[in-house]
């Protein structure tokens, strides 16, 4: 992939600075990050490790195994699998310009069908079923950015192959559920709805757009170009003026047969049996064309918000293997809004325990204590012991200022004749008491001293 080439009138002299960055910097121009990203600092890192590091335990321990697919794909996998006449192919996705002619790529604008490609391409069929993956990453959707809503934004997948029991849908979303959980999250809600077979949807489909059509007057602008498009995505539509034509619309649920109803009875049952928050919502129905049977969304129970913010969402794709190029498979899953998730957490005001705050402070005084600090970092480290530094300082009065502002418990001193003595000055920061603490010993003792510490 290649970006277009600067052209310029002027041959580059050398010695100066010709890039556009270096150019721009010297103009004054402000260089900022792409409108709708973000930059997640230091302070933030802990809640993403939190919530990804959590998921991947859970997911882990159900026995779903790690994949990673590509940052890019054939723009011609989203158009079959997602659908044309979806938001995500006609208006979302990030279209990249490749050297020579060939396949068109663009940016991951959802998970599923690049997993679903490596599940084909790499023979998983030969596998043990159910093949259950889970995956973590970068998405990307040329989207409005608002709140809930980035062009670069990150996700956790689950995804499970080779089973068309209702008992997997069941235990796809109990999955999900206990991840939330797990968080410290308890203000949600599993909404949850059939979209049965596609012949049935497709019948479903002529007969909204009827009705659709006689209301077309009372349809937001959005939901009238969907009419034609994709009549399904007016019902997820939260304008005000469309809820009053939603509200009138058939039921998909009323035409689905009778193999399709008993299946999704079967997974609201075992829903129950094992206590997930859910309530039947006619009117979900999920953006992909790839969906059939069970559909969910777990949102937040929040009735100020204008729109319903999702956490998690998926369904059954069951014909998507196969329209890919694969044997038929039946197959379901689920995407994570991490940054979503985060925002509920922090409006919860769900505390994470502090797991790499510093512990101790490592000072030193002299060239040859320099030396000696990093040693002793290095034992630290092998000692599994939080700590920090500010080795580059000269002063101990500055190093100890450091301490007291990170709130550490002891913080180490190191001078020239600690370094001859093989020992180590260890100083209380809350009492100011200092003793001294051979070498050999520092380790275990630190250990002993911080776990007394932190008990209740």
């Amino acid at each position: 992939m290649a970006a277009k080439e600067q052209k310029s009138g002027k041959k580059a002299e050398p010695g100066l600075r010709d890039s556009p960055k270096e150019e721009g910097l010297e103009r004054g121009i402000e260089i900022t990050r792409p409108r709708g990203t973000q930059d997640i600092l230091p302070e933030e890192q802990k809640y993403w490790e939190y919530v990804i590091e959590t998921s991947k335990t859970i997911l882990k321990g159900w026995h779903f195994q790690p994949i990673e697919t590509p940052m890019f794909e054939e723009e011609a996998l989203f158009a079959r699998a997602v659908g044309e006449g979806t938001d995500i192919v006609n208006k979302e996705m990030f279209v990249l310009k490749s050297r020579g002619r060939g396949s068109a790529y663009v940016l991951r604008p959802e998970p599923t069908a690049g997993i679903v490609r490596a599940y084909i391409e790499n023979g998983m069929r030969a596998w043990p079923k159910p093949v259950k993956l889970f995956w973590s990453g970068s998405v990307f959707r040329y989207d409005r950015p608002q709140a809930g809503r980035w062009r670069q934004f990150h996700q956790v997948d689950a995804e499970v192959f080779g089973s068309s029991a209702p008992v997997t849908d069941a235990q796809v979303i109990y999955v999900a559920h206990l991840i939330l959980q797990q968080l410290g999250l308890d203000q949600y809600t599993v909404q949850v709805n059939s979209l049965g077979l596609p012949t049935e949807r497709r019948a479903y489909v002529k007969i909204l757009k009827e009705h659709l059509r006689r209301n077309r007057t009372k349809l937001s602008r959005e939901s009238k170009e969907r009419i034609a498009v994709n009549p399904l995505r007016v019902l997820d539509s939260k304008d005000e003026k469309d809820q009053r034509v939603i509200n009138t619309a058939p039921k998909l649920i009323d035409h689905l047969s009778e193999e399709s109803k008993r299946f999704f009875n079967n997974v609201l049952e075992y829903l129950k049996a094992l206590e997930v928050p859910y309530v039947v919502t006619d009117t979900l129905v999920r953006g992909l064309d790839y969906y059939a049977h069970t559909v969910f969304e777990i949102v937040p129970n929040v009735e100020t918000e204008s729109q319903q913010v999702t956490l998690i969402g998926g369904g059954r794709y069951d014909g998507l293997v196969k329209l890919l190029g694969g044997k038929d498979t039946p197959a379901i899953g689920w995407g994570m809004g991490v940054e979503r998730v985060i925002d509920r957490l922090k409006s919860e005001g769900v505390e994470l325990l502090p797991t790499d705050k510093p512990q101790v402070f490592v000072a030193q005084l002299g060239e040859d204590a320099r030396v000696e600090a990093l040693k002793l970092m290095r034992e630290l480290r092998e000692a599994e012991i939080p700590f920090a530094e500010s080795i580059h300082r000269d002063g101990m009065q500055a190093q100890l200022k450091a301490a007291d502002r990170l709130k550490v418990a002891w913080t180490l001193i190191v001078g020239h004749k600690e370094v001859l003595d093989k020992t180590v000055i260890l100083r209380n920061m809350e009492s100011g008491m200092q003793e001294v603490v051979p070498r050999e010993r520092l380790a275990s003792e630190l250990t002993r001293r911080l776990s007394v510490v932190s008990e209740p």
